[in-house]
């Protein structure tokens, strides 16, 4: 079963439109800290920024400014890449933090509209997750006691409370227009595989058209324009990369073609067994019009090249030996390989991971 609710990052939110710069002070105390600084970080123009600050008899406190109502997190390293420990939003004014222990969690913050705003987002996924454990232990119940008829039932269950999980976070963006929550739940929360664009862009819909100049409207917005790109129905988001001698490729350069965007490794077992069937697709219907633009996810360059020579991969191949830190992956939400994307002569999504004799079938169908 996938479940979407767990996979949150529980963050918070904002009311306030884009302003002139203003001044915000942290006042922290913090409990069972063994170490003598705390590390408070924040993203602003795609650059992390990192602080240290001093605690002195469990206390500390650090002034700074803002443009506009943004997000930032505690944690006990110097090092913006870990996992932050509390999370928070700064507002104009005073915001009292109170942290507990080295891992920082079990803390709170009050602040303004924008704490205000986070608790009432809290509230809300602690209701699902609640509802999900709930849900969870009744199914391993039912599967340590046999009945499959109980487990088959509560599967159904949870496809119900993911569709009310869903409506509930599209209420929240209509009550709160102008607040920074709105925008990162439809750029994190309804950024899944398993929810359909159209519930992200119903969800923007909703935004106060002047917070789409803010920092967590521009998110949102771009996020869609991403979704929009990797749905079927939509013309594919562009990509470049690097062919095997270096050269660059645009994705969009074989448009006028049937192009099979093709997502694999040289290390990736189930893509090497399905490459015979794109390779015997490919020459029965290249001279159709149809071709294919294979995208690795190596990080080894020799070997990616050996099995593209072993497996007669002739048509266009690219990387940037990323692993799976490849940028197509961000691009269209890609968390598994073999993946593929069938693009028509315009470049649009017409069908998604066809395999084995599917591939034949949809080709026949299109290129008659």
């Amino acid at each position: 079963m996938r479940h979407i609710i767990l996979s949150l990052l529980v963050l918070c939110s904002y009311s306030i439109n884009a302003q002139k710069t203003f001044n915000f002070t942290i006042s922290g105390e913090v409990t069972k800290y063994s170490k003598k600084y705390i590390y408070l970080h924040h993203k602003w123009d795609n650059k992390d920024f990192t602080d240290s600050i001093k605690v002195t008899n469990g206390k500390f406190s650090f002034t700074g400014k803002s443009e506009e109502p943004n997000m930032y997190w505690f944690n006990s390293e110097n090092n913006i890449q870990y996992q932050p420990n509390y999370i928070f939003f700064v507002d104009p004014g005073k915001i009292t933090v109170k942290l507990k222990g080295d891992s920082l969690f079990a803390s709170t913050a009050v602040g303004g509209q924008t704490q205000k705003d986070q608790m009432d987002y809290q509230a809300l996924m602690n209701v699902f997750i609640k509802k999900q454990m709930d849900l969870q232990n009744e199914y391993n119940k039912a599967q340590s006691e046999g009945r499959m008829d109980i487990a088959t039932a509560v599967s159904g269950k949870y496809q119900e409370l993911n569709n009310e999980y869903v409506n509930s976070l599209k209420e929240f963006i209509k009550s709160h227009p102008k607040s920074a929550i709105s925008g990162w739940i439809i750029y994190r929360d309804l950024n899944n595989p398993n929810i359909p664009v159209e519930h992200s862009v119903e969800a923007a819909s909703y935004l106060d058209k002047t917070f789409l100049a803010t920092k967590f409207g521009k998110l949102a917005t771009e996020r869609i324009e991403l979704l929009k790109g990797s749905t079927i129905g939509n013309v594919a988001t562009d990509f470049t990369q690097n062919d095997v001698n270096d050269k660059p490729i645009k994705l969009s350069s074989l448009r006028g073609q049937y192009v099979l965007v093709d997502f694999w490794a040289s290390w990736c077992g189930p893509c090497r067994a399905e490459n015979p069937n794109v390779v015997a697709a490919y020459n029965k219907f290249k001279s159709k019009g149809f071709t294919v633009f294979g995208v690795s996810y190596d990080q080894d360059k020799a070997r990616w090249i050996g099995a593209i020579e072993k497996d007669g991969l002739t048509w266009p191949q690219v990387s940037d030996l990323k692993g799976w830190g490849n940028e197509t992956a961000k691009l269209f939400g890609i968390t598994g390989i073999p993946a593929n994307l069938l693009l028509d002569k315009e470049g649009k999504i017409v069908a998604k991971n066809l395999r084995g004799p599917a591939l034949e079938q949809k080709l026949e169908e299109l290129l008659k």
